[in-house]
């Protein structure tokens, strides 16, 4: 969602930003949800499962048109036609639309994204008004560094994306990444492995997969990250593989805090790299679900 927000900033498109402001009995999204629509109804984000993004891609191209906010409700409950929709969803949600554009420089989604910070409090509120005020945590996406541009690492980066984490990807063979360039969701960085932490701030980074294929290049890695303040390295391979490794770094027997995910990926079955990609994100998703 914020790349798609940034690009429409850069190119002075006008977006439209969906929020959730009150639900009552069953539903998909809860107060404070979001999501973004452009003027061709294109969006990023889902606040019903699908039962409501064709409607309320609708009603935001005429308020990006008319610049006009509108906070209106769905009825889900019961199996009638409701809207046109009949979803059945057992539930009401209640909905603010507010337009995005260069005149009120894209705020206030903007502002959201240029302070984000992890903060468990809220710093203050006013006291004896009769404002009602809608209160969200807006979480910065997971930012993974992915070490390794094999084409492996394809389906990964694949489904980083759909899971709206930040991706990015470095590898000492500037080959390996020119098919990756061309994909806009995703960074890349040519960096010798043994320059890693003086080429790119690793502490911007919540976890780590070392898949480069290469002994030297993933000890090289692993020696840096293990230095580093990312609590989640995810190395691929066998563990007869890693063994090797943290021998060489003479570092085998020694408690690595749990930092060390090896063999990377949460074991659900399936073989060739859309299974193991999928499996390290299941590891990944698992982890962030339950820290973050």
């Amino acid at each position: 969602m914020t790349q798609f927000f940034w690009q429409h900033v850069s190119e002075d498109r006008p977006l439209a930003m969906i929020s959730v402001l009150n639900t009552e009995g069953s539903t998909y999204s809860k107060v404070g949800n979001q999501m973004l629509v452009n003027s061709l109804g294109d969006f990023r984000g889902m606040l019903s499962g699908g039962c409501l993004e064709g409607d309320l891609a609708e009603r935001s191209k005429k308020i990006i048109t008319n610049g006009i906010p509108e906070v209106f409700t769905y009825d889900l409950r019961g199996d009638d036609d409701i809207f046109g929709l009949g979803v059945g969803c057992e539930g009401s949600i209640t909905i603010l639309i507010q337009p995005l554009n260069k005149k009120n420089k894209y705020q206030p989604f903007r502002s959201l994204l240029e302070n984000l910070e992890v903060s468990p409090n809220l710093e203050s509120l006013p006291k004896n008004t009769d404002l009602n005020f809608d209160i969200s945590c807006i979480r910065a996406p997971v930012r993974i560094l992915i070490l390794g541009a094999g084409i492996d690492v394809d389906p990964l980066v694949s489904i980083g994306i759909l899971l709206g984490w930040d991706v990015s990807v470095s590898d000492y063979r500037p080959a390996f990444l020119n098919r990756l360039k061309e994909n806009n969701d995703v960074k890349t960085f040519s960096i010798p492995h043994n320059n890693l932490d003086s080429e790119l701030d690793l502490s911007r980074f919540d976890a780590a997969i070392v898949m480069s294929h290469n002994l030297i290049a993933d000890r090289s890695y692993l020696k840096i990250l293990l230095k580093s303040s990312i609590n989640f390295i995810g190395l691929l391979g066998p563990t007869q593989r890693k063994e090797r490794i943290l021998k060489d770094l003479k570092l085998a027997g020694k408690s690595l805090d749990n930092r060390l995910r090896s063999p990377v990926g949460k074991k659900i079955g399936g073989r060739g790299p859309a299974a193991i990609a999928l499996e390290i994100a299941a590891e990944l998703q698992s982890y962030f679900h339950t820290t973050k």
